[in-house]
């Protein structure tokens, strides 16, 4: 590993700050950052920090303020026009090395030389990333704001099964190493969310946290409570459908099915005969089916491609056991035979069977054979899926080993004299 002047292992700090119109408070900012430098050097193992301020299409004074003579030492970006708030904070990663990245909003809410307290949690936990949560009793954040951000954090807490205070930190510190498991992410403000969803919800990655004192910001907000507030949730509620597909797939099939039990209860109160409600709630049931079948393949897909998770819950682990491809497909396939054979034993007694039982009777069958045919094709998606990986594996390693032989012991060096 290379080493400082001093002799220590050369760690190096990026530190991106993010403006938009920020001419009230991008002075005061970066001189607070270029402060916290000689703090940060001191009282971690970094060895250099780099500051990068980005421009993110001010129309303000914000450009020409960064350009001051004092700021010479300060990485510069520019955009032409507005691309985003997580378009810039990418910009600024990519704009200096670093073995750490962190970010920090312009509008002096938080303090810079709490990058001293981030970086070596980091280092002490051998965490991936580490927020600086705003959403303590000394916070000095709007209370609609507050609520907000308690309500989003509490929905990932429920759906992750983890404990983030605040998810929209705009205070955080990374390993650039880990980028590579956390991208794509989005150019908007929802990019701070979609960060902490994939902190907690992917198995690859560690993710704390410590509180930070918040105070109030200088300027003109750039959040909009109803629209930002309602791309959260779509972040939140998306990347849950990533990472867990099973449970997402059962959320919507279970919707499914009592909105479905609600228009057959009506129907079956309004005297519809079993000639209109058979097809409807087999459909029903299938759009189920299809739901799940859905899930499994992309809890396949994550299981074959991310990993499982640092520790398996019980339930984890036996749905891993039912998926094994070779057992879904046969299943899947016997199913479908015997859904057909019932098709034909009931085409054989077609006159001796009512009109409501035929209904009812094709029904099952309909749904047996749906079920039958999302279990052949989700074993055999995971088998293809199973297969690409592994070619992947072995064109990327020269040291790769065929799964029939990962694990045996080798003796012998198989040199003859």
């Amino acid at each position: 590993m290379p080493e400082d002047k001093n002799n220590r292992p050369v760690l190096r700090y990026v530190l991106v700050v993010p403006a938009l119109n920020e001419e009230q408070a991008i002075v005061d900012m970066l001189r607070r950052a270029q402060a916290a430098r000689a703090q940060v050097l001191a009282q971690t193992s970094v060895t250099e920090m780099t500051i990068v301020v980005v421009n993110d299409g001010s129309t303000d004074r914000t450009q020409e303020l960064i350009d001051q003579p004092e700021f010479e030492d300060v990485v510069k970006v520019r955009f032409a026009e507005n691309r985003g708030y997580g378009a810039a904070i990418k910009a600024g990663f990519a704009a200096a090395p670093g073995e750490l990245v962190g970010f920090i909003d312009a509008d002096g809410t938080c303090d810079p030389e709490f990058s001293v307290q981030l970086i070596n949690r980091l280092l002490d936990c051998d965490a991936d990333m580490v927020l600086a949560s705003r959403l303590n009793p000394d916070s000095r954040m709007p209370w609609l704001r507050r609520v907000g951000n308690r309500l989003f954090s509490r929905l990932l807490n429920l759906l992750a099964g983890t404990a983030v205070v605040d998810m929209a930190s705009g205070f955080r510190v990374l390993r650039r190493a880990s980028l590579r498991w956390m991208y794509p992410l989005p150019d908007g403000l929802h990019f701070t969310p979609a960060l902490s969803c994939v902190g907690v919800l992917d198995p690859r990655l560690v993710t704390d946290e410590l509180p930070m004192p918040y105070h109030e910001r200088i300027g003109q907000s750039k959040l909009s409570v109803v629209w930002d507030g309602f791309r959260f949730l779509l972040t939140i509620l998306f990347s849950f459908c990533c990472y867990s597909p099973v449970k997402s797939a059962l959320a919507a099939s279970v919707g499914v099915a009592a909105l479905g039990g609600l228009l057959v209860g009506s129907l079956v109160w309004s005297g519809s005969s079993a000639t209109v409600l058979a097809p409807l709630a087999s459909t029903l049931a299938v759009l189920c089916v299809l739901l799940v079948w859905a899930g499994l393949v992309g809890h396949q897909l994550n299981y074959l491609l991310i990993g499982p998770r640092r520790v398996l819950r019980p339930s984890e682990r036996l749905l891993q056991k039912l998926l094994h491809e070779r057992g879904l497909a046969a299943t899947g396939a016997a199913t479908m035979v015997l859904g057909g054979l019932g098709f034909a034993a009931l085409g054989l007694h077609t006159g001796t069977t009512s009109a409501a039982a035929s209904a009812w009777l094709s029904g099952g069958l309909t749904l047996a054979m749906a079920a039958g045919m999302a279990a052949l094709t989700c074993g055999v998606t995971s088998r293809v899926i199973w297969a690409v990986n592994e070619k992947q594996k072995a064109g990327a390693s020269a040291e790769y080993e065929p799964p029939g032989v990962r694990g045996v012991l080798k003796t012998g060096t198989g040199v003859g004299s």
